[in-house]
């Protein structure tokens, strides 16, 4: 069987622990970026999920809607010029896309 690639799909903080805990790879946008920040209540989850391969990005127009620097982020979560263009993208590149 090939395997999947999914994409977690994250804009509500109240979602952030559902969403990690069924993530393999996660694009947050709008209000789901503010719980993946360092020192957030989910940074132990995330870092266990990083160091096992899980790709964590942030939508950089989130970032400066929510007034949020990158540096409050960890080293592994990237960033993206825009979520929803990222979802397109790799809808297209064959990812099945979960929303929490």
């Amino acid at each position: 069987m090939t395997p999947l690639k999914i994409v977690v799909h994250l804009d509500e903080h109240e979602m952030t622990a559902l969403a990690l805990r069924s993530t393999k790879n996660l694009v947050a946008h709008a209000g789901g970026v503010e719980n993946l920040r360092t020192g957030g209540p989910n940074a132990d989850l995330m870092g266990m999920l990083a160091g096992h391969g899980v790709r964590f990005v942030v939508c950089e127009n989130a970032l400066r809607s929510l007034d949020l620097p990158e540096k409050d982020f960890p080293g592994y979560v990237g960033t993206v010029l825009s979520g929803i263009v990222e979802r397109v993208i790799s809808q297209a590149e064959g990812w099945c896309h979960l929303r929490s």
